[in-house]
């Protein structure tokens, strides 16, 4: 399902180029304004307007702002996933139909890793002195929790917009499909980090950030409803609850799945 979700993810962001452009330049000039704006502060010198206005706008950025952009994008590649076709009217209406929910789930998710990331200081600091393996492996349990917090998160929003859920369903969801789908949550997660890595460039954050890691959550979470839709349409059909089926994830029709390397040298060819 990885190289699916990947192939799929590749596949919109190069039919679907011109359009996915113009958004992530909108959404990384949304983002960058008021940081810029806070690092010219900080620069100032001043600690009392750093710690009023730098640190403040900086945290509403991440926080609020950009799981609004995400989520729009990502309602808009679902579009373009489904009817091949999509406009950058879909990017704001997303914004506006799931944004609030979009914004309290990544509320949720910055509230518990710093309340795990305190545990980690507090384990392997204070209380390492005391009792180091026991600490210690609290330490490790903590760590693995936030993996687990963080996998979550790729998939809360694609939840949020294909189910059209509360909050705190999308949440669920999430956590459901990472325990049942360790692998692919964590290939997904890689290639996100290495797409993370490269904004360091401004070209490529303003140009090809939110982008490709909208597509990638979108194009992964896409496949587990496929995956999730055979199973039970086999269970229906036989009444055996059995999860290891042969899938059919529909690849001969779906243009963002059938084509390969050669459809990228040579397009003309068939």
């Amino acid at each position: 399902m990885l190289m699916r979700s990947l192939r799929m993810s590749f596949w919109v962001l190069y039919d679907h180029l011109g359009k996915l452009l113009l958004v992530n330049l909108l959404s990384a000039s949304v983002v960058l304004a008021p940081i810029w704006y806070a690092v010219s502060v900080f620069e100032g010198g001043s600690f009392r307007r750093t710690l009023f206005i730098s640190i403040p706008m900086v945290l509403a950025t991440l926080i609020l702002i950009v799981p609004l952009l995400q989520v729009g994008l990502i309602w808009m590649i679902k579009e373009i996933i489904e009817k091949h076709d999509g406009s950058v009217k879909t990017f704001f209406a997303g914004i506006r139909i799931y944004g609030l929910r979009a914004v309290a789930a990544n509320v949720f998710y910055v509230f518990c890793a710093l309340i795990i990331l305190s545990s980690i200081w507090f384990y392997g600091g204070i209380t390492a002195q005391v009792s180091p393996l026991l600490s210690y492996s609290l330490g490790a349990l903590a760590l693995w929790l936030l993996f687990f917090i963080m996998a979550s998160a790729v998939l809360t929003l694609p939840a949020l917009v294909n189910k059209n859920c509360g909050t705190a369903d999308s949440i669920k969801i999430a956590a459901v499909l990472v325990i049942d789908n360790p692998l692919l949550i964590t290939g997904i997660m890689a290639h996100i980090a290495l797409v993370l890595a490269f904004c360091v460039a401004p070209p490529v954050l303003l140009l090809l950030s939110f982008a490709p890691v909208a597509a990638m959550q979108a194009s992964s979470y896409e496949m587990l409803s496929r995956k999730y839709a055979a199973i039970q349409a086999y269970q229906e059909k036989t009444g055996k609850c059995d999860k290891k089926i042969t899938i059919d994830f529909g690849d001969e029709n779906d243009e963002y799945l059938c084509r390969g390397f050669r459809d990228l040298l040579f397009p003309w060819k068939e």
